[in-house]
């Protein structure tokens, strides 16, 4: 191969840019939010439930099937899947960037932009 340069992987480009590290942490904050979205709700109803039952000093009646639960369920299952699905994005995108898990991958980058002099 002499005299001929060879041209860098998908791979490679991407890791010396900050693209990967901009869209992990994207990623990330998009699984955060939707598993805090997918707990809201039930744990604002439990709260619900517990206050209205120390208030009456008993258990208070509702509706084995309604259709509110229904919904609550269905939001929270969608919630959850979207936040196992971004988490999945982060870390399939982070393996195949950098080779380790999102975190260690952002720790690094932390790491390495500090250490950049860009000036």
């Amino acid at each position: 191969m002499e005299g001929k340069s060879v041209k860098p992987s998908l791979r490679e480009i991407l890791a010396d840019s900050h693209i990967p590290a901009v869209a992990i942490t994207v990623l990330l904050l998009w699984s955060l939010n939707s598993g805090l979205k997918a707990l809201l709700k039930p744990f604002l109803r439990a709260v619900d439930f517990l206050s209205t039952a120390v208030a009456i000093r008993s258990v208070p009646y509702s509706y084995p099937n309604s259709i509110q639960d229904r919904i609550l369920l269905t939001a929270t299952l969608l919630y959850f899947f979207d936040a196992i699905v971004s988490l999945f994005a982060a870390w399939l995108l982070s393996r195949w960037v950098y080779g380790v898990g999102p975190l260690r991958c952002l720790n690094k980058y932390r790491t390495r932009l500090a250490r950049r002099n860009d000036v």
